[in-house]
């Protein structure tokens, strides 16, 4: 039984893309499952603070926390440094100390936040944001993820 010229032709086309249609069914499931670990990463709680670095927004105020329980950040003047201790979700800070300089306009969003900081005694965290929460457990900062990739 003989197949005509169109008939082969589409029997051809059809071949090579078949191969391809497992690919990129499979590369659509992949995208799909990254998308719901990302959502996930996002909205699910951070268990610790080594290693990352907090930030309020369209300023130059942060607070990172190192390794060793060390922490360091800018105020939004003065650079400061200290230690951290955390343990499950309580956050205390051991004595900071900063640089003196005095910035004109800045002053005053600089104590508010070095105070925030200084009186932060728990914390709530996903991998994007983070609430500083004093011991009344009321919010008293909250900041956003700056090294989140």
């Amino acid at each position: 039984m003989a197949i005509s010229f169109k008939t082969a032709i589409t029997a051809y086309r059809v071949a090579r893309v078949l191969p391809i249609v497992p690919l990129a069914l499979g590369a659509v499931a992949i995208v799909g499952c990254a998308k719901v670990v990302s959502d996930v990463r996002k909205t699910r709680p951070l268990a610790m603070l080594e290693g990352s670095e907090w930030g309020l927004k369209d300023t130059d105020q942060f607070i990172a926390f190192k390794t060793k329980g060390e922490v360091i950040g800018n105020g939004g003047c003065n650079n400061f440094f200290g230690t951290y201790s955390q343990d499950g979700e309580t956050l205390t800070f051991g004595p900071l100390a900063s640089t003196k300089k005095a910035c004109l306009g800045k002053m005053e969003a600089e104590t508010v936040f070095m105070n925030a900081v200084q009186n932060a005694r728990a914390f709530e965290a996903t991998h994007l944001e983070m609430s500083l929460k004093d011991d009344k457990g009321e919010t008293v900062l909250r900041l956003q993820r700056r090294d989140w990739d």
